[in-house]
């Protein structure tokens, strides 16, 4: 191999690996943590896919402290869901629930999502969720902690 060659190959290299290495630091910033992970209740349609109240706290690094809540449960008859999510900033106390109105289905879209949020440090979550179908069920109640 020429000089020119080798050069032309090592520079080749050198970039493939800064874009592989940029795409996985990118990657590498965006953290989900689950809330709920084994928070499971009946579906108002009974005999359905078990309705799902947990939840995912998403940090992105390139954004640090903004923060986001998803939460999703399928089912095979569509039914409305009434979600409060409450979330306490543990070293202020500061507390805010935020109402979502949302569709339990299947589809690919999230239930709900509660996007720019703003805190940094630990946090506490609840997110408590009525299902409204032919069966009247309490509410299912979901806790646990994350750090935005």
């Amino acid at each position: 191999m020429g000089r020119r060659a080798w050069v032309v190959a090592c520079t080749t290299s050198a970039v493939a690996a800064g874009l592989i290495a940029g795409t996985a630091h990118a990657q590498a910033g965006v953290r989900t943590q689950p809330i709920g992970q084994h928070c499971w209740g009946p579906s108002p349609h009974i005999l359905d896919i078990p309705f799902y109240g947990g939840a995912s706290v998403r940090t992105d690094a390139r954004r640090p402290g903004v923060f986001a809540v998803w939460g999703h449960s399928a089912s095979l008859s569509s039914y409305p869901v009434d979600t409060w999510v409450t979330i306490t900033h543990l070293p202020t106390g500061h507390t805010e629930t935020f109402h979502r109105r949302w569709s339990a289905r299947l589809a690919d879209r999230p239930g709900y999502r509660i996007d720019n949020l703003h805190a940094s440090g630990p946090l506490t979550i609840r997110i408590r969720s009525v299902t409204h179908g032919p069966v009247p069920l309490p509410a299912l109640t979901c806790s646990g902690s994350a750090v935005a």
